[in-house]
């Protein structure tokens, strides 16, 4: 950098300066456009010095710094040169310079596309948060409620009705056997079990989430009585000879 800086010089004009160090890194000006992104019109007035042909020659800052950075030159350096050219040319007074606004980045920003982009945002959000709860509510185990039977409870005759409650979306089904639930989510099955104690399992489950499971033990019936016990009674019964 010591070689750039002999080479263009410390009083040297902006223009030239510019021109110098474009040519110094070897680029054209269709090419130093191609890298920065700025119109090669914009670059040759700025290196002949013809800045009252810019539209704003003050904001033009931006484009000097650019400049700067992709020659890998000093961008304050050119900064001063180009402030003190404004002045020469009468394009800027000298006051105006001392206190003019900074530039700040936020500066560029349109309001009505930050709120377009707040808004995107805000919407992508909620569809992310929803699509989560849907999943969320699919993998859950829903709700479960057995009205009858109870467990523990005995009946004289085999027929069996289990009722109960569940989500509407839920998959119901009694010791295997599916179980209609209605838009309510209520749901009521029927059917025999046989003498003695039986298991009633009832299970709910979404489509692809975990299940719940109940279970209920009834009791059909008095259980036989032992083999002992029937040769003990028929004994008891036998009157003395």
């Amino acid at each position: 950098m010591s070689f750039v800086h002999k080479h263009l010089g410390v009083e040297g004009r902006f223009g030239g300066s510019l021109r110098e160090l474009r040519e110094l890194r070897g680029f054209t000006r269709e090419e130093l456009s191609e890298r920065t992104r700025i119109h090669p019109s914009i670059i040759a007035a700025f290196e002949e010095e013809r800045l009252n042909e810019l539209t704003d020659p003050m904001y033009a800052e931006r484009h000097v710094r650019t400049l700067a950075a992709a020659l890998e030159g000093r961008p304050g350096y050119f900064l001063q040169k180009y402030r003190q050219l404004l002045v020469e040319l009468g394009l800027v007074s000298a006051d105006v310079m001392r206190v003019r606004p900074t530039v700040r980045r936020r500066d560029f920003f349109v309001t009505s596309r930050v709120v377009a982009v707040l808004g995107f945002l805000a919407i992508a959000a909620a569809g992310g948060g929803y699509v989560f709860w849907q999943a969320y509510l699919l993998q859950d185990p829903p709700p479960l409620r057995i009205f009858t039977p109870q467990d523990g409870a005995e009946f004289l005759h085999p027929r069996v009705s289990v009722q109960g409650e569940t989500a509407p979306n839920a998959l119901v089904t009694v010791n295997g056997a599916r179980a209609v639930v209605s838009p309510d989510g209520q749901f009521r099955i029927e059917f025999d079990i046989p003498r003695g104690v039986s298991v009633i399992s009832v299970e709910a489950r979404r489509r692809y989430g975990s299940p719940v499971r109940q279970v209920r033990h009834v009791t059909y019936g008095r259980e036989m009585a032992s083999s002992d016990e029937v040769d003990l009674r028929s004994t008891s019964t036998i009157s003395p000879q």
